[in-house]
């Protein structure tokens, strides 16, 4: 295929044995040469059509609001460059120049190539194994990966694993462990564990079939849902790797062949490249919910997020082109040049660089990203936080803790922002219902009474922020109650089951003798959370680990990482926030807030004895 040949037929033949990414810029080329051949000797004749306009001056330098991006240095590298990495210290990249088998090991101070290592068969990706002192390279003609000593004279050794098969090219990036390996000719994606290097021969790691030509996956950050673009079949897989299960294939614009998951999770944004088109995939309904066509680059073929997730970086492969996506807004604020066909895009752990290797001219570049600044915190401004226990449908019923009395409360409290136990995937959905339908449908938020017909209502004439902080997912749920209904009937785990029964009953005894279970009062005192605590401790002694994210302090722990993320934002603006989730995560989140230097902790019972027996009954 390296011999030229000016035959139509052969050709197309030649094409048809390339991988799509690689067909493009044949495509291109045979363009050119073809218009070249049948071009005058001597100019154009008189009568020709005007010159088109002269292209666009490099772009270098783009403002994104206060944020500021730049194209900085780039340097040749070895032929048809894809895949990058970066060494422990992030002082070296190692570029995978796959069309000359090469690995460029590239020093970043100086912006220059210092080795060059042999790397096998069409290395398409490299990443630095956990001993840092080799890489693991892909072999797109084979269905094996190649280790690569980093120690000068050592040579290169295969890695066979069953389940990697022809075609294998890009990695995702590692997150819980793990990363994913997409098998371009075979259909597949297969689940490596870090460090790859120690899989043993012949091992045969988890696999799962995709439609056709699937490309680089992503994932969302515990892990679960893996996110995987198949260029062939117009469409993104979704694999939940936590119940081994398809979760959806979403129709999405023609030949997806990248995407990126948000920092929210709450997005898969995938670029569309025959399209033109990115789109924003929800990652609890699996639709579409957003399309942006306007500014779209030609040929989108991937998204990289910058480190804070704020905004999204699109190679742009049918130009010499990356555009920058406001990942918030949704919206492309402008482009930048770099070198010809942009394939891959990988971020600098340093939070300010991404570097772009770009196939059609065997270039290097860099881009510098400067986040708007932070404001200066008065570390004298505390953040006043009130924790209300929800007793969910039992405001329904409730004369004491009623929908009515709930908005009481609300409005004594008078927040700024209420933090709830809707998960930030679900929010956009309920809200975009009640505003077009009047009602809120959302299966996972319409099972709250506390958010729908007391919250939601307020909404009309308070000025408070809704902030959806729960850490639970539908797969998790799944997870769970598979996981229970085993152990409810696993005779090994019968001991530990009648001792976490034996501690519930003997809460829910102890909590009768308290007072009124439907009662504020006795919700919000610390013989209460005591109660709930030593309740709950078999439970989660015994059975935390086994249920994975499920388990209680796990998912407390996910509620409160939200939680937490708000109120970092929120330190030295003198905000006031209510927290309302299920009363008996009260006491878990009440013990986190209490080492927290920023925020006083106010009391609910000073706001239940403002009210008078009628509001609050």
């Amino acid at each position: 295929m390296k011999k030229q040949n000016h035959n139509i037929f052969r050709f197309v033949k030649i094409t048809q044995l390339l991988s799509p990414r690689r067909t493009a810029a044949l495509v291109a080329m045979f363009t050119v040469l073809v218009s070249a051949i049948s071009s005058p000797a001597h100019g154009a004749p008189d009568d020709a059509p005007p010159a088109p306009p002269a292209p666009p001056a490099p772009q270098s330098q783009l403002h994104a609001g206060e944020a500021i991006f730049q194209i900085t240095n780039h340097i040749k590298v070895p032929a048809a460059p894809h895949g990058v990495a970066f060494s422990s210290d992030g002082a070296t990249a190692y570029v995978a120049g796959s069309g000359a088998n090469k690995i460029a090991v590239i020093d970043l101070r100086a912006h220059k190539i210092i080795r060059e290592l042999d790397a096998g068969e069409v290395p398409l990706d490299v990443i630095l194994a956990a001993d840092q002192r080799s890489l693991i390279a892909t072999q797109f003609r084979k269905g094996e990966l190649l280790r690569i000593p980093l120690d000068p004279g050592a040579k290169p050794t295969p890695l066979s694993i069953e389940t990697i098969k022809e075609g294998a090219s890009l990695f995702s990036p590692e997150v819980q462990g793990k990363r994913y390996l997409v098998c371009e000719y075979e259909d597949t994606i297969v689940e490596l564990h870090a460090p790859i290097a120690s899989h043993a021969h012949n091992s045969a790691p988890r696999s799962w079939k995709t439609p056709d030509a699937p490309y680089p996956a992503d994932l969302t950050a515990d892990g679960v849902l893996l996110f995987v673009p198949c260029r062939g079949a117009n469409s993104v897989q979704v694999i939940d790797t936590l119940n081994n299960t398809i979760a959806a294939e979403v129709p999405v614009g023609e030949h997806p062949e990248g995407g990126a998951v948000t920092h929210d999770n709450t997005s898969y944004i995938v670029a569309s490249g025959a399209a033109n088109e990115i789109n924003y995939i929800n990652t609890a309904s699996f639709e579409v919910i957003n399309t942006i066509t306007e500014g779209v680059g030609e040929r989108p073929f991937s998204v990289t997020l910058t480190t804070d997730g704020a905004f999204g970086v699109i190679n742009n492969s049918g130009a010499n082109t990356i555009s920058i996506l406001d990942v918030k807004a949704k919206k492309i604020v402008g482009d930048l040049t770099v070198g010809a066909q942009p394939i891959v895009v990988r971020a600098h752990p340093d939070g300010h660089r991404l570097y772009i290797s770009c196939e059609g001219d065997d270039t290097f570049h860099e881009l510098r990203y400067t986040p708007a600044p932070t404001p200066p915190v008065d570390p004298n401004v505390k953040t006043e936080v009130v924790v209300l226990g929800m007793i969910h449908s039992g405001h329904l019923t409730s004369e004491k803790y009623s929908v009515a009395a709930i908005q009481n409360i609300v409005r004594l409290i008078d927040p700024d922002a209420i933090l709830t136990e809707i998960p930030p995937n679900r929010l956009e959905r309920a809200m975009h219902q009640l505003k077009e339908l009047g009602a809120v449908t959302e299966p996972r938020v319409s099972r709250f009474p506390e958010y729908i017909d007391a919250i939601f209502p307020m909404l009309s004439d308070k000025t408070f922020r809704i902030i959806p902080c729960a850490g639970w997912t539908a797969e998790m749920n799944n997870y769970r109650n598979a996981q229970l209904k085993r152990l409810a009937e696993d005779d090994a785990s019968r001991k530990e089951w009648a001792e976490y029964e034996q501690a519930v009953e003997a809460m829910d005894r102890q909590l009768k003798e308290l007072g009124p279970e439907d009662d504020p009062r006795t919700i919000h005192t610390d013989e209460y959370d005591q109660i709930i605590k030593e309740g709950l401790e078999p439970y989660n002694r015994h059975f935390n680990d086994i249920l994975a994210d499920g388990g209680w302090d796990n998912i407390n722990a996910k509620h409160f990482a939200l939680i937490e993320s708000y109120l970092n934002q929120a330190r030295g603006k003198g905000e006031r926030i209510l927290i309302t989730f299920g009363a008996a995560h009260k006491y878990w989140f009440l013990e986190q807030l209490r080492a927290r230097y920023d925020v006083t902790l106010l009391e609910v019972a000073p706001f239940l004895d403002a009210l008078t027996p009628q509001r609050i009954d």
